[in-house]
């Protein structure tokens, strides 16, 4: 177990996609950051138009009060790019192994197929915890080069929000790699994240549920409980995180047990 976890861990210190999926987030994060600092602040924008920029805010109100770091930090990141991220960094290492029959080499050496799931997971969730840290940082480093303009909550706060979001990417982890020990296609596998975590899916899904009286089915998926982090820390509604640490801890047995499953079929 240790070895192949250690053996993934080093794979993933020397692939080069990895740390090019890290670069783009801390890229997505500085750009959306500005974009929104831009929108709210009606005096960068009056010194902005003064020299010259022309640009047009759509779906934000300078007038209204500052926004919270975490609710920053869950718009710029959270919301949509944490699960597209995390199931391309997941692909893209997981489907390599299929691709040159590393895997098959692995498999016929290691009987315990549980221990090689569980090794991908770990290695792959420790990245993604990573990859989030290091965006986190990132926010607080650039809310503090602007004089704190989106309001700090309490470190409790903090940790708590940092804390469930981490959680909530074990899953996606073990949800990807379900999805790729399944599938095994990386462009199927690339386009089923896409059409997930951009929530395509959703607006398909969400009439057919409304027809059957089922809609409240989606309040508990992943991204539901994502999309719904925020208010839940910043209202401290302690039911609902108590709801939601069970569901993603059943979302995350569920999805190691899938991929579990499948690993002991001949065509690995």
């Amino acid at each position: 177990m240790f070895n192949l976890l250690r053996m993934d861990l080093k794979r993933l210190q020397k692939s080069r996609s990895s740390y090019v999926i890290l670069i783009l987030s801390m890229l997505v994060s500085l750009i959306f950051f500005m974009a929104i600092y831009i929108a709210l602040n009606p005096d960068l924008q009056a010194w902005m138009k003064a020299r010259g920029f022309i640009f047009q805010v759509s779906g934000m109100d300078s007038t209204q009060p500052a926004i919270s770091f975490i609710e920053l930090f869950h718009l710029t990141y959270t919301q949509n790019f944490l699960a597209i991220f995390i199931g391309i960094a997941v692909v893209l290492f997981n489907c390599h192994e299929h691709e040159c029959g590393f895997s098959k080499n692995v498999l016929s050496i290691h009987v315990n197929r549980f221990h090689y799931i569980l090794s991908k997971s770990i290695a792959l969730s420790l990245y993604a915890l990573v990859m989030m840290s290091v965006c986190f940082l990132e926010a607080i480093i650039l809310n503090l080069c602007v004089s704190s303009f989106f309001i700090f909550p309490s470190v409790q706060d903090m940790l708590l929000y940092v804390g469930l979001l981490c959680l909530i990417a074990i899953a996606f982890v073990c949800m990807y790699t379900a999805l790729t020990i399944w599938l095994k296609s990386k462009s199927g596998c690339i386009g089923t994240v896409i059409v997930y975590a951009t929530g395509i899916w959703m607006s398909i899904v969400n009439p057919l549920l409304g027809i059957l009286g089922w809609q409240k089915i989606l309040d508990y998926t992943l991204m539901s409980r994502l999309g719904m982090l925020s208010r839940y820390v910043q209202s401290i509604d302690m039911n609902q995180i108590f709801m939601m640490i069970f569901n993603v801890v059943c979302f995350i047995l569920i999805y190691t047990f899938l991929s579990t499953l499948r690993s002991y079929k001949k065509d690995i």
